[in-house]
């Protein structure tokens, strides 16, 4: 009798210690804050960006995010997406104002939009005539919650014009002029339409204009007039040009734009033939500067290497850095070297706005 309470002591103690150890690795979650009608939001870790609604305690996609319309390239699309929230900023603060994805504009609402003006769809926004060149290429839509977490506050609409039409292996110049065209009917009729939806009637909407740059322009497209429709207007009679610059690097002989005006691309030449001359296997080094007013926000460099094992791309990251802190040390905007090859992503290096550290991450 005595054995088998031993052993049954045993095993009791052999469970408690191993759910003692399971209990060590449980780690406490974020659950998020609470509005007052009760939604989630995700939290942030930056005061410049918003915080995401989660109503029902999980994250809503646009209505719209299989719409047919995309842009022609990754870096047009990047443009198009960041841009409309930084312009979303002016008319809806991140510390008043919480995001969430469209849910106004659904996907058959876009796809007619987008479409060409034809006997079988007046909705369609772009010219009737297939000889001419589709304009409009996509709409976005972004909400904007108030603090409350469920009162609808404000909508942002950014709409892509092509700057260049693709019909198969034909391409078809669009000028500013037949951009400016299209965008003042087009935006005066989605506002008219969508003023006629239950609680979109009075609520202000900001319009961002952007003009997609060729697919294989590697700075993307820009964000080139903004406008605010407040108090159920539904036509926009003046639109306030915006000041922003993508700019590629290298920079080819004789151009002229705002990193030769203030030394980036000059710079960043000396950054490119450093890493060049020092180490070999590289199979590129190129960069996009941003401005705001011409005002460098951020560059962005990228190096493609061959490298492939970690001691190799440890003494480059923190060859890259040095260079990073000593080359650009008196440049304000954000800095971000991203080292690549055919694999992926191998490491980075960065530097924030306004501030000294280099900071580095070699990816496993």
């Amino acid at each position: 009798m005595k054995t088998k309470q031993l052993v049954a002591l045993g095993l009791c103690l052999l469970t408690l210690s191993a759910c003692g150890n399971l209990d060590m690795g449980i780690s406490k979650t974020d659950d998020g804050e609470k509005t007052e009608s009760g939604s989630i939001t995700t939290g942030r870790v930056d005061d410049s960006v918003y915080q995401a609604i989660m109503p029902d305690g999980h994250y809503e996609t646009s209505a719209a995010r299989d719409a047919v319309a995309s842009l022609n390239s990754g870096y047009n699309q990047e443009n198009f997406e960041n841009g409309l929230l930084r312009l979303s900023h002016e008319a809806f603060s991140p510390d008043k104002y919480f995001f969430q994805e469209g849910q106004h504009l659904d996907y058959d609402t876009l796809s007619s939009w987008l479409a060409r003006n034809t006997d079988d769809n007046n909705q369609g926004l772009n010219p009737a005539d297939k000889n001419q060149p589709l304009i409009l290429q996509q709409i976005l839509e972004h909400d904007f919650i108030e603090e409350d977490g469920k009162t609808l506050g404000g909508i942002s609409l950014g709409f892509a014009f092509n700057s260049v039409y693709y019909d198969g292996n034909k391409a078809t110049a669009v000028s500013r002029e037949e951009i400016m065209a299209n965008a003042r009917k087009s935006v005066n009729s989605v506002l008219t339409r969508m003023r006629k939806t239950k609680g979109l009637e009075k609520i202000p909407i900001m319009v961002g204009l952007f003009e997609q740059a060729a697919k294989d322009d590697i700075a993307g497209g820009k964000y080139i007039y903004t406008a605010v429709a407040k108090n159920g207007a539904t036509t926009i009679d003046q639109f306030d040009k915006v000041n922003e610059e993508y700019v590629s690097l290298p920079i080819l002989s004789g151009s002229e734009n705002a990193a030769t005006r203030d030394g980036v691309a000059t710079k960043f030449t000396t950054f490119r033939n450093t890493v060049q001359n020092f180490f070999p296997n590289l199979t590129g080094v190129t960069a996009t500067a941003y401005y705001a007013e011409e005002q460098l926000q951020s560059l962005t460099i990228k190096v493609d290497s061959k490298y492939y094992t970690k001691t190799e791309i440890t003494s480059f990251t923190q060859y890259l850095g040095k260079q990073l802190e000593s080359i650009f040390a008196d440049v304000k905007g954000q800095l971000e070297v991203q080292i690549l090859s055919v694999e992926g992503p191998q490491a980075f290096v960065s530097r924030k706005a306004g501030e000294k550290e280099i900071i580095s991450y070699i990816f496993n």
